[in-house]
């Protein structure tokens, strides 16, 4: 099936050159140049992936990706000016999976698209079958569905909403069983070598990966900051295989 894309700036040309830039390149894309666009799309279409400006012309595009956040996991990438690096540190804290300053290439969009989306695949996608792998991973009171890319709580059911990046980030942390991964370490599990992130992207999507994690009674949390090294999960794991 053709993945989705829904390509959210008031800039018409970008947008027609960008609709047509990922057709090209194998894409579906739909295109929208207002928050109210947004939401009526989405009431439409289960979109794959979102590109999201944050200078729309009816509201603001953090407050945008809030609201989305609040219904949807759907990945998203934001589009900052250059010296927004506030917009960008806050809009990886409320939810999105990565962001480009403009002006940018579009080859270098379509490689973080391509990231975002295979790490969205790679969890949704089934282990070789002669390769064994756990179905679930438990840590505290937390269980990882590797084959759904669901978290959730054990004591009460709930689904935690994580998205395809933080539950990338929870998984790799968990499957590196309390050994630290460092920055470096996690861009590569997470964004692939065709794309670069910052430290403090990867710090961000920890801080928002922490508060999700965290029991509501705790004040300590599960992932552990080893300084000048990297995290890591300060909880034993327990792998669990699906029996079928």
């Amino acid at each position: 099936m053709t993945e989705h894309v829904l390509v959210v700036d008031d800039d018409s040309q970008l947008t027609a050159f960008l609709e047509r830039f990922f057709r090209k390149h194998g894409y579906r894309a739909t295109i929208a140049n207002t928050a109210g666009r947004v939401f009526g799309e989405m009431q439409k279409h289960d979109f794959d992936l979102i590109i999201l400006d944050l200078n729309l012309p009816d509201d603001d595009g953090l407050e945008v990706t809030r609201q989305i956040r609040k219904t949807s996991a759907v990945p998203i990438i934001m589009l900052t000016a250059r010296d927004e690096v506030f917009d960008k540190i806050i809009g990886l804290e409320i939810g999105a999976d990565d962001y480009m300053t403009k002006p940018y290439e579009p080859r270098e969009l379509l490689a973080r698209v391509r990231s975002v989306l295979r790490r969205r695949g790679d969890s949704n996608s089934p282990p070789a079958q002669d390769t064994p792998a756990a179905r679930w991973i438990r840590f505290e009171d937390i269980e990882l569905d590797t084959l759904k890319s669901k978290a959730k709580r054990l004591s009460d059911g709930a689904d935690l909403g994580l998205t395809s990046t933080e539950f990338a980030l929870a998984k790799a942390l968990a499957e590196a069983a309390g050994d630290v991964l460092t920055r470096d370490r996690i861009m590569d599990l997470i964004y692939g070598n065709s794309v670069t992130a910052t430290d403090r992207a990867i710090d961000a999507h920890i801080a928002r990966l922490r508060r999700k994690l965290m029991a509501k009674s705790d004040i300590s949390s599960v992932i552990l900051t080893v300084h000048g090294s990297g995290y890591k999960l300060a909880a034993a794991t327990t792998k669990i295989a699906e029996h079928l």
